[in-house]
């Protein structure tokens, strides 16, 4: 299969598919109504890394490399226009099925070999890979993306990665950095990229990001190019707004403590709510997809932190990180 296997979810009203390579998110559906962009997994690959799980880091690696520990790492640079390392290692990996439920619907699962379309539909899977160490990034990875479909909450996804291993360096080849005798923590950060959609134009929609601050992006690298209030800016969403013409491929940041939302209204009556607990999210009105919907990634650090240690998360061996979001449509 282009996008690897493609698992169905489905709880109540809603439904999704999720495909194993990228553990991508390829659609999302209340009573038929798209929540999010979908495309064709059986026969095409996602424009604009549609759904697809970002890890070890989001957004940009300015120039393709970064230096950490006093050692510098060069990654592949797989967007030639600005000439970064663009959304992490696993986007295009083949994740493998480590578990899945089925949905609670009252109804006795088929025994034997019975037809797939007679066995209880699934409400969740959890999908597993593991990320060798390389050159670019010496540190191995195992990566857990969890979809739970709730017929009240809707969709929930869950990141957990492990770092399981650092390799030492040896002649001519890069290994972690030490530090005291002992090598670093791997350097980390973790998104999603979902587009929200009304399946109507973005510019008849309403958009609401609960963020205070904006990080500007030099327009040839898209790198960070300083932070600044949106108070009387093009890009304040807090109270909620059409979206008009307004473009932006930006980090937000000064988000609520605790769990915020960002909201998407428009076409049919109903709102896509997004649900996140971390502290930046980059907002892209898909311009890429012809404005058909706005990309929300909720992310734990900005872009090129792996250079300016904004938010970075580190993670010694042995140790995890979790992160999570949600998606319903309120009515």
């Amino acid at each position: 299969m282009i996008n690897g296997e493609l698992i169905d979810l489905r709880a109540g009203d809603y439904e999704a598919r999720v495909a194993t390579a990228g553990a991508t998110l390829v659609h999302l559906r209340r009573a038929g109504r798209d929540l999010v962009v979908p495309f064709d997994a059986e026969t095409s690959l996602p424009c604009g890394w549609q759904g697809r799980a970002l890890v070890p880091w989001p957004n940009r690696v300015k120039d393709s490399r970064y230096t950490y520990g006093g050692e510098e790492y060069l990654l592949p640079c797989n967007e030639p226009e600005t000439g970064s390392a663009l959304h992490g290692l696993v986007g295009w990996s083949d994740f493998q099925v480590a578990s899945d439920t089925a949905a609670e619907d009252g109804t006795d699962e088929p025994e034997g070999d019975a037809p797939d379309d007679a066995r209880q539909p699934l409400s969740e899977v959890a999908l597993e890979l593991s990320l060798p160490a390389s050159y670019g990034y010496p540190w191995a990875l195992e990566v857990s993306v969890r979809f739970a479909l709730d017929a009240v909450t809707g969709l929930t996804v869950t990141t957990t990665t492990t770092n399981v291993g650092a390799a030492v360096a040896a002649p001519h080849v890069p290994g972690a950095p030490e530090d005291d005798g002992g090598q670093l923590p791997a350097p980390y950060g973790v998104s999603a990229h979902p587009y929200l959609t009304r399946s109507v134009p973005l510019d008849e929609c309403v958009l609401t990001v609960p963020a205070a601050t904006v990080l500007d992006a030099d327009p040839e690298s898209m790198a960070p190019a300083g932070r600044r209030p949106i108070e009387g800016t093009e890009w304040d969403w807090r109270e909620g707004r059409p979206v008009g013409e307004t473009s932006t491929d930006n980090a937000y940041t000064g988000l609520p403590d605790g769990l915020w939302e960002v909201r998407l209204a428009g076409g049919e009556p109903g709102t896509v709510v997004m649900t996140a607990e971390a502290p930046w999210v980059q907002v892209y009105t898909g311009e890429h997809l012809f404005r058909r919907g706005v990309a929300v990634e909720p992310m734990t650090c900005p872009p090129n932190s792996f250079n300016t240690g904004d938010d970075l998360v580190t993670l010694a061996v042995g140790e995890s990180h979790s992160f999570s979001y949600s998606l319903r449509e309120d009515r």
